[in-house]
C-alpha cells in the first residue's frame, strides 16, 4: 500500500495520461535511500493499464558492465529490430552482444535505442520504468539519455529514480523532477499503528519520516533512545551507506567535526567552537559537510540535513572518539549547566 504521496501519484498519472493521448513526457524522483522511490515506480508501472511496459533497474555492483542496463530495459521490445534501420539494429545487437560487436558508435547504438523505443510504442502507449537510474551503466546511462531528450511525439512515458546523493548520469536530460521528502506525521502513524502515539511522534522525529527506516526500527522503538539528548538511533545499513559515502569522501578534519556535532544535543556554534579547540578541530571545515549536503550552517547554529545523517555518523565514530567528543563538549558548557556537562 502507497501512503500518501498525493503529489507524486499526480505526476505520475499526469505522464501517463500524456503517454496515452501520444505525447511523450518524464518524471524523475530524486530522494534519500528508503524514502520511497521503488514503491513509486511500483505504483506508476501498476498505473499503466493497458500501456506496453519497460522496466530496468540499475545495480551498483553491475555499473561496469557495458550496456547491461540496457539489454534488461529493452529486451522485450527487441521482436521490433527489424522494423529499425539496419545500421542501427546492427549497432545495437553488437552492443547487446546479439551479434560480433563491430566498432560501436554511441550515436548510432543512442538512435537505434529512440527508433526500438518509438517502433515498440507503435503497437501501444509505452511506459518506461527505470530504478537506480544512477547505478546505469555509463553506456546504457548515454544511449537512454539520447532517447529521452529526443523524445516528443511518441506516446511514451519515461518514469526514473535517482539518489539525491550520487552522481547522476542522466543529469541534463531536463527531465521533470520530484524531490521526496519524508512522509506526513499522519501517514507515519498509518504505517506504524501497532505503536503508541507517543513512541511513533519520537520515532518519526528521530527519521524525518523515512518509510524505510520507520519500519526497520519499529519493531525496536521501545528499547531504542529517541531522546533529544544521548547516542542517536542505530540507522538501517541501507540508508546509512548513503550517507558515510558522502562523509567518507571529506577530509580528516570534517569528519571529526562531523562527529563533533552529531555528538552535540543543541548544535550551537559557540558551544562547539570552544569544544572544537580542545580537540583541535577546526570549525570552519564543516563548510565542506554544507557542501556535501550533511549539515546546514546558520546564525550560531550547526544543523544536519538530516537526522538520519546525524545518527550515522555518530554510530560510524569509534567509540574513544565519541567519548572524546562528549568529554569535550561537557567541558565548554559553563558551570551551571550542571545536568548537560553530566
Amino acid at each position: 500500500m502507497l501512503l500518501g504521496r498525493t503529489v507524486e501519484r499526480q505526476e505520475i498519472e499526469r505522464v501517463l495520461a500524456s503517454a496515452r493521448s501520444g505525447t511523450s513526457a518524464t518524471l524523475a524522483f530524486i530522494g534519500e535511500p528508503g524514502i520511497g522511490k521503488t514503491s513509486l515506480l511500483d505504483y506508476a508501472a501498476q498505473r499503466a493499464e493497458g500501456m506496453q511496459l519497460l522496466r530496468a533497474r540499475g545495480i551498483e555492483s553491475e555499473a561496469q558492465i557495458p550496456f547491461g542496463s540496457l539489454l534488461e530495459l529493452l529486451r522485450p521490445a527487441l521482436t521490433m529490430l527489424d522494423r529499425i534501420p539496419k545500421p542501427q539494429a546492427v549497432a545495437l545487437e553488437g552492443a547487446l552482444a546479439l551479434r560480433p560487436a563491430q566498432a560501436q558508435e554511441r550515436f548510432a547504438v543512442g538512435a537505434a535505442t529512440l527508433s526500438l523505443l518509438a517502433s515498440y510504442a507503435e503497437q501501444a502507449p509505452l511506459a518506461v520504468v527505470v530504478d537506480d537510474a544512477h547505478w546505469l551503466d555509463d553506456s546504457s546511462a548515454q544511449a537512454l539519455l539520447f532517447a529521452i531528450r529526443r523524445l516528443l511525439a511518441d506516446p511514451i512515458a519515461v518514469v526514473v529514480s535517482v539518489r539525491d546523493d550520487e552522481p547522476w548520469m542522466l543529469d541534463g536530460a531536463d527531465l521533470a523532477t520530484v524531490r521526496l521528502g519524508g512522509l506526513t506525521s499522519d501517514d507515519a502513524k498509518t504505517l506504524l499503528g501497532n505503536l503508541s502515539g507517543e513512541l511513533t511522534g519520537r520515532l518519526y522525529k528521530a527519521t524525518g519520516g523515512n518509510p524505510l527506516a520507520l519500519l526497520e526500527l519499529a519493531s525496536d522503538a521501545e528499547h531504542l533512545d529517541l531522546g533529544p539528548v544521548g547516542p542517536p538511533v542505530l540507522v538501517p545499513a541501507k540508508i546509512s551507506r548513503a550517507f558515510l559515502r558522502r562523509a567518507g569522501m571529506l577530509e580528516e578534519q570534517v569528519q571529526r567535526a562531523l562527529v563533533l556535532v552529531a555528538a552535540s544535543d543543541t548544535g550551537d556554534l559557540r558551544t562547539l567552537e570552544r569544544a572544537a579547540s580542545k580537540l583541535a578541530i577546526d570549525v570552519a571545515a564543516l563548510s565542506s559537510g554544507e557542501s556535501a549536503g550533511l549539515v546546514r550552517l546558520r546564525a550560531g547554529e550547526v544543523e544536519f540535513t538530516h537526522p538520519l545523517a546525524r545518527s550515522a555518523i555518530y554510530a560510524q565514530a569509534p567509540l574513544e572518539q565519541r567519548r572524546a567528543a562528549h568529554r569535550a563538549l561537557a567541558s565548554a558548557l559553563p558551570d551551571r549547566d550542571v545536568d548537560r556537562r553530566a
